[in-house]
């Protein structure tokens, strides 16, 4: 049976059921975020965040999986200053640091957080440019708008 711990402050995710997975969490995600934190406490995080300092500290110490909502929260609270590319990559590599831990949200993606991290993958393994849904779909828009503006026109 999985429990859910009570979420504060919508920070989303479930307590780790394992000690081997507290280890490997505390290992991966906690070290990449105290490295990231750096010089703030993590009530300074959190208050950035929009987090509670105690989800903080259970992230830190792999005692929380870390849900996609809380990772995105926790990078924009870390780059406010820096481009939306250096937030996803932030984001990702948060991302990759969870794991299989990592709790997905209902939530509908951005798509141009989405965008950018699909172009950020991309580049690591050595491809060009990627063409989303959301850039095929607008295509395809732009080419019916112009088909019917000729045909009124």
């Amino acid at each position: 049976m999985t429990t859910t711990a009570p979420r504060a402050r919508g920070t989303g995710g479930t307590l780790c059921q394992t000690g081997a997975e507290w280890v490997n969490l505390a290992a991966t995600f906690g070290m990449v975020l105290r490295v990231e934190r750096g010089h703030w406490t993590q009530q300074q995080l959190a208050d950035r965040a929009g987090l509670d300092r105690r989800s903080i500290d259970r992230l830190e110490n792999g005692h929380r999986r870390p849900s996609t909502v809380s990772v995105w929260r926790i990078a924009r609270a870390l780059r406010p200053w820096d481009s939306q590319r250096d937030k996803v990559a932030l984001d990702e590599r948060l991302r990759q640091a969870a794991g299989r831990s990592l709790v997905w949200s209902n939530t509908r993606p951005h798509a141009g957080r989405e965008r950018v991290r699909a172009e950020l993958l991309a580049e690591a393994a050595g491809a060009g440019p990627v063409a989303t849904e959301a850039d095929t779909i607008g295509r395809l828009i732009v080419a019916d708008l112009a088909a019917w503006a000729a045909q009124a026109g």
